[in-house]
């Protein structure tokens, strides 16, 4: 049963395409492409910060999951977004809400 919960995982919250079948469409909305990218990765990173290893196989998912997400690099990668669209409320709102999410 475990080895079902990441690719639902991976199927619920990183589908691309479909505003309907994305999670994060409202947090994207009206934002610059690398910022919609970065809201979702945020998202997501911070859903698996919360996610418990309970055994060997779960740390490997979701160690797996944070590097194909590069959740190592979500402070610089923001940090950069942020300087680049320096005094957009709208971004840095969409940011801010990510981090909830």
């Amino acid at each position: 049963m475990n080895r079902l919960l990441l690719p639902l995982f991976l199927v619920l919250f990183a589908s691309v395409g479909h505003a309907e079948d994305d999670p994060f469409a409202e947090l994207k909305k009206g934002q610059p492409k690398d910022v919609a990218a970065l809201v979702e990765r945020i998202a997501i990173c911070t859903h698996l910060g919360g996610e418990e290893p309970y055994d060997d196989e779960r740390a490997r998912e979701l160690a797996e999951t944070g590097k194909q997400y590069r959740c190592g690099r979500l402070d610089a990668d923001e940090a950069a977004l942020n300087k680049r669209h320096k005094g957009n409320a709208a971004v840095k709102k969409a940011l801010q809400k990510a981090h909830d999410w």
